[in-house]
């Protein structure tokens, strides 16, 4: 059983073709039409999230782990309008989602019809391009229809970014048929590989090989090859040569610098200069840490190279990017990975830093006896079992993933940081986990609440964790604020609260503990992940704790 409408008919077929198949659908009634189609076409995999908001988040959870697009799908009216959250953070981490939005006939507009909003381009310049399809079922009509959609899915494909389809459609809804009635012309798309010819950039080559003091610093970032790892590391035996890598960059090794604000964040200026380097070269998009973009523009480098492609506007972050190179990083380093000097000592001083460092921290958090955010997920990081998915809460949960050195480097870490809001969070989460692999969300009281609608839902694992700080209202503006303000302006930066996650576990049917000091913590996390019949929340309460004047105590240490 088909729906009789051909356009949803030639979408179906178009998406079969380019292997697209998972489709996020939210309730409704003008997008009746793709609801019949798609449920009962058994080449698709469907999903029913009622709250667009989620919906959205969940296919970019799906997204980020296939890499490949996901449909959502809604009706019309306001309900479009709840996808925007997901669809900006997409635009900006470069994940490709396919959004379907039924609409009313455009003649209905403006005339006090429900759920009748302007939809067309109503997502303007957070997807990579939006189409507006007719109901002209004629040859022209299915021809200009197949067109729009076989170029604007293959840019999703090739951009990583979202795109959108507006398709207007006219009652009747419901009606279906047992037979397809098109056979719509499938466009097809070739990446053409990036090369380099060497001989075009001596200047460059030149530079790279003079600089005593090259920093590679790579934001989130999703590398196409898996052998990029196995190229840093052999850079990185570079004298020359320091590598930053941030959490949400999926590159990793020990002879990495992943811990930035561990190394940097109360370095003074005399200090910086002495280890700033003579060429950067920054990979990705996103940086978490405020301090090291503060110290690259305040005091830059000689040059800034930027290596990614797509890029429609020059990356200049740091204000000072001398070359932008439209290209993948493995084929760069081509021709570079090959460039030593006779010496340098510009490694070794990183190294002996991170040494001194490293030191502190562990006297630090074995001399810190309170239960604190950062004790507790000193516990909480070291407890994560190997080859699993690691989701991060923005805000202060990723800040201080970016501080231990407890990482494994066996787990994948995401944490929505294209736009860096704390909005789907959880419903990123539960979408990543239904690809079948070992999820856990670690997350803040404030985001957890604001996004908690993610639990429902029919497709949440067994295995899904999910551990919540729960610190009575976020601490964040606390550490981040640089002046003491009274605490009336302070309660309109904070949300305190007196909330627990009891209750939201107990509707959902969760399995929930809470803890509440360190013994405890050890015994909860020591079963934790073991084998169970309904998902599982931990609820961390550390509201006794000074939170944010303990991070600024280990901070000021470390320096």
């Amino acid at each position: 059983m088909y729906s009789n409408k051909k356009i949803v008919q030639s979408l179906g077929e178009i998406l079969k073709a380019k292997s697209i198949f998972n489709i996020i659908i939210s309730p409704g009634s003008r997008n009746a039409p793709i609801i019949i189609h798609f449920t009962q076409h058994k080449d698709f995999k469907t999903y029913s999230i009622v709250d667009e908001r989620c919906a959205g988040f969940f296919a970019l959870g799906i997204a980020q782990q296939i890499r490949k697009p996901v449909v959502i799908s809604c009706t019309s009216g306001s309900a479009v309008v709840n996808y925007y959250p997901a669809i900006i953070e997409a635009f900006y981490q470069r994940i490709p989602l396919i959004l379907v939005t039924a609409d009313r006939p455009k003649e209905i507009v403006d005339v006090f019809e429900g759920q009748s909003i302007h939809q067309e381009n109503i997502f303007q310049k957070h997807v990579e391009t939006s189409i507006q399809l007719t109901e002209d079922e004629s040859e022209s009509g299915i021809w200009y229809n197949d067109r729009l959609m076989n170029q604007s899915i293959n840019k999703c494909i090739l951009k990583n970014k979202p795109i959108h389809i507006n398709i207007p459609f006219s009652e009747p809804l419901y009606n279906t048929i047992n037979h397809l009635q098109v056979k719509p012309k499938i466009i097809k798309t070739i990446p053409i590989k990036n090369y380099i010819k060497t001989y075009n950039y001596k200047k460059e080559q030149y530079i790279w090989k003079k600089c005593k003091k090259k920093m590679i610093l790579l934001g989130l970032y999703y590398p196409e090859k898996k052998n990029m790892e196995k190229i840093l590391r052999k850079l990185s035996l570079n004298p020359s040569i320091v590598i930053f890598t941030e959490t949400t960059s999926h590159v990793y090794g020990k002879s990495f610098f992943s811990n930035i604000d561990q190394l940097i964040f109360n370095m003074n200026p005399k200090k910086w200069i002495s280890l700033k380097p003579h060429i950067l070269l920054t990979i990705g998009i996103n940086i978490i840490s405020k301090k090291i973009k503060y110290f690259l523009r305040k005091y830059p480098p000689i040059y800034h190279w930027h290596i990614g492609k797509h890029y429609e506007n020059y990356p200049d972050t740091y204000y000072k990017l001398t070359t932008y190179w439209d290209i993948n990083p493995e084929s760069f380093f081509q021709i570079f990975d090959n460039y030593t000097i006779p010496f340098s000592d510009y490694r070794e001083k990183w190294d002996k830093l991170k040494r001194e460092k490293k030191k502190k921290h562990k006297f630090f958090l074995k001399k810190e006896k309170s239960f604190s955010d950062l004790k507790v997920l000193f516990f909480v990081f070291k407890a994560i079992p190997n080859n699993t998915i690691l989701q991060l809460g923005n805000s202060m949960i990723v800040r201080y993933y970016q501080l231990f050195d407890e990482k494994k480097y066996s787990i994948k870490s995401y944490c929505n940081r294209g736009t860096s809001g704390i909005e789907g969070s959880v419903s990123t989460a539960v979408g990543s986990s239904v690809t079948k692999k070992t999820v856990t969300l670690i997350i803040g009281d404030i985001s957890f609440f604001y996004d908690s609608n993610a639990l429902w839902n029919n497709y949440i694992p067994k295995n899904f964790r999910i551990i919540l700080i729960n610190n009575g209202g976020g601490n964040i503006f606390r550490f981040i604020s640089e002046k003491e303000l009274p605490e009336k302006i302070f309660n309109f930066f904070e949300t305190k609260h007196i909330l627990s996650a009891e209750k939201i576990c107990e509707m959902h049917h969760w399995k929930y503990e809470k803890v509440s000091n360190q013994n405890a913590l050890k015994n909860s996390l020591s079963s934790f992940w073991e084998k169970s019949n309904k998902p599982f929340l931990l609820e961390i309460n550390t509201q006794k704790s000074n939170n944010a004047q303990i991070l600024k105590k280990y901070l000021s240490y470390l320096s």
